[in-house]
């Protein structure tokens, strides 16, 4: 969705993630000489909010497309008519100040897409530069924002430990898995344990501290093995000094009865990842001069979740999945563990902006409440150009 090009009409409002339950202010610029000009009588603004899903059904040769749409916010203002204001002497910019308070119960934006489905919770303000007339059109400028729910006090003071250093209880999630360098011989072993944060959700600003403990078990060896072999190199299976990490994401969308799957998964970057190295350990088997090499990491890092809070509407719904892959060589040997993991927000609604309303042009940005902002959302460049918002009455 682009803006019709003009010159006479500029909307200011700032692209940061808005709160539910916010009160959202800007401003629109009309330069009341081009306006006339151009023949706009009236500016208004719409604010639009809705849920969007399209699921596609092969019909014989034909492709049906199925849409539902939840209406989620709709307000209008007029904010000027021909001869109800002029700028001041010297100018010829009329400035018009507009103010919405959002719902409290918005749910958070996002999009997810694949083949014959897709879906969509988006808002936007739509700048509306009225010209009567045969074949003329209005002048229109579109803006989509993000919106997040507002966090719960209890999910506020979690997040305000974790910027302080989390405190609280560890949770630990373990798993093992059998490893062997070729077709045939002995197994060795792996071992990983992830420590935590024990919370029943996450937030999705802060970042959160991770800790995992790699140990391996070489085959069973002489004692006169070491653990390298001649060449210097260490014997299988090292433990690696570092894991990837994917957050995976399940949603669900539904049309009047009708449900589709779409799964997508993220690349996690480690923050400031430290890695400890273990002394390797010699642990004697039963066998006369026999055992094995124990050799260990230690990674500490932490990682941040730019993306939507887990939420649950009538006709989209998601949730996420952590995945973690300590990498060995050889096929099939990678030690991988999941773990659901529930996001969460963590920024309150802000307090409403200093002034009376439809008189002050400050915003969330300029009047920021104790904790810093909501980090922006991990939205694709296809929810900011508007392709899958409801638009509605775009012609009016």
């Amino acid at each position: 969705m682009t803006s019709t090009p003009n010159n006479s009409i500029a909307l200011h409002f700032q692209n940061i993630p808005r709160i539910a339950g916010e009160t959202i202010c800007g401003n629109v610029d009309l330069n009341v000489a081009l306006a006339q000009e151009e023949h706009v009588e009236a500016l208004r603004i719409k604010l639009r909010g809705a849920i969007v899903t399209r699921i596609q059904v092969q019909n014989g040769q034909n492709t049906v497309t199925h849409t539902e749409t939840i209406p989620l916010i709709h307000a209008n203002q007029l904010l000027w008519t021909q001869g109800s204001s002029f700028p001041e002497p010297g100018s010829h910019v009329l400035s018009c100040p507009f103010q919405f308070k959002l719902p409290d119960n918005l749910p958070p934006s996002f999009q997810c897409r694949a083949n014959n489905r897709r879906g969509a919770i988006s808002y936007s303000l739509e700048v509306v530069g009225d010209r009567p007339g045969l074949f003329r059109f209005n002048r229109r400028i579109y803006q989509l924002f993000s919106v997040l729910p507002a966090a719960s006090r209890n999910q506020m003071v979690v997040a305000e430990s974790l910027r302080q250093g989390w405190a609280g209880q560890w949770a630990d999630v373990k798993a093992n898995e059998k490893l062997r360098q070729g077709i045939w011989g002995d197994y060795s072993h792996a071992y990983a344990t992830i420590s935590f944060p024990s919370l029943p959700s996450v937030p999705i600003s802060i970042p959160i501290p991770f800790s995992i403990h790699i140990a391996t078990e070489t085959k069973s060896l002489p004692r006169s093995e070491r653990p390298e072999d001649k060449h210097g190199k260490p014997l299988f299976p090292a433990p690696p000094m570092e894991v990837s990490v994917a957050l995976c994401r399940f949603a669900e969308v539904r049309v009047r009865g009708r449900t589709r799957n779409v799964d997508d998964s993220f690349t996690l970057r480690a923050h400031e990842p430290q890695v400890v190295i273990h002394e390797p350990e010699w642990v004697p088997k039963d066998d006369k001069d026999k055992g094995i090499w124990r050799r260990a990491v230690h990674l500490n890092f932490e990682l941040l979740f730019p993306f939507a809070p887990t939420s649950n509407t009538n006709t989209i719904e998601w949730m996420y999945l952590l995945k973690f892959v300590a990498p060995f060589p050889g096929i099939g040997n990678d030690l991988k563990i999941q773990m659901p993991i529930h996001l969460s927000p963590a920024s309150g609604c802000p307090p409403p902006p200093i002034g009376a309303a439809g008189l002050s042009s400050s915003t969330y940005a300029d009047n920021i409440p104790a904790g810093p902002p909501p980090a922006m959302l991990d939205l694709p460049p296809s929810y900011w150009a508007g392709e899958d918002h409801d638009w509605g009455d775009e012609k009016k």
